[in-house]
C-alpha cells in the first residue's frame, strides 16, 4: 500500500470511497442486466413462438395479459351477448389487427411487451401486479388509475390499447346490436329501384 494515498480513497482529489465505487458498480451492473433483459423483450429477441393457436397476430402472452382486462374494460359488453367471453373479444381484436399496417402492429406489440414488465406496468398503470393476479375490483381500479394518469405516454398507451379493443368488440354484429345503434341509414331509393 502506498503511504501517500489514504486507504479509504482511490486518490486524494476524487473523493470516491471504495465502498461508493462498489455500490456504483453493483447498481450499474444491475441496471445493465435489467436493461439488456428488457431490451431483448422489447425488440422481439425473447424467442416468441409466433401467434397463439387460432390467432393470426396475438401471441399467447398477449392473450394472458389482455384476457383479464376484457370484462372490466368492456363494462358489461361481454355479458350483453349471450355466450360471449374474453376470448371472443380477443378474436375480434385479432381480426381488427389484420387491417392495420405492420408498423402499427409493431408498436402495439411493443406496448404489450412493455406491460409484461412489472416496473413498466407500475409506471403506466399504477400497479406492479400482473392483470391476471388482480381481483375484478382491483382491475377496475387499475384501469381507472391508468385512465386518470397525467403522464403523456401513459395516457397515450391507455388510449392506444383500450380504444382498438373496444372498437373491435363493438363492430362485431352480436355486440353492435346490444348498443341500440340501428346501423347506417338505408338507401330507400336504391331499394325501390
Amino acid at each position: 500500500m502506498n503511504p501517500g494515498i489514504p486507504s479509504s480513497k482511490f486518490s486524494s482529489g476524487d473523493g470516491v470511497s471504495r465502498r461508493g465505487f462498489l455500490k456504483l458498480g453493483f447498481w450499474g451492473a444491475t441496471a445493465l442486466t435489467l436493461g439488456a433483459g428488457g431490451a431483448g423483450l422489447l425488440t422481439g429477441c425473447s424467442g416468441d413462438p409466433g401467434p397463439a393457436s387460432g390467432f393470426d397476430y396475438l401471441r399467447q402472452k398477449d392473450l394472458e395479459l389482455l384476457r383479464p382486462l376484457m370484462a372490466p374494460l368492456l363494462a358489461g359488453g361481454l355479458e350483453a351477448v349471450p355466450g360471449a367471453g374474453p376470448d371472443q373479444a380477443l378474436a375480434a381484436f385479432d381480426r381488427l389487427l389484420a387491417g392495420g399496417s405492420d408498423g402499427a402492429r409493431g408498436q402495439l406489440f411493443q406496448l404489450l411487451d412493455l406491460l409484461q414488465l412489472g416496473a413498466a406496468r407500475w409506471w403506466l398503470t399504477g400497479t406492479w401486479a400482473h392483470f391476471a393476479d388482480q381481483e375484478p375490483a382491483q382491475l377496475r381500479d387499475t384501469l381507472q388509475t391508468w385512465a386518470d394518469n397525467d403522464g403523456g405516454f401513459a395516457r397515450l398507451a391507455f388510449k392506444g390499447l383500450t380504444q382498438p379493443l373496444m372498437m373491435a368488440w363493438y363492430v362485431t354484429p352480436e355486440a353492435g346490436r346490444t348498443t341500440g345503434y340501428p346501423g347506417p341509414p338505408r338507401n330507400l331509393a336504391a331499394k325501390s329501384a
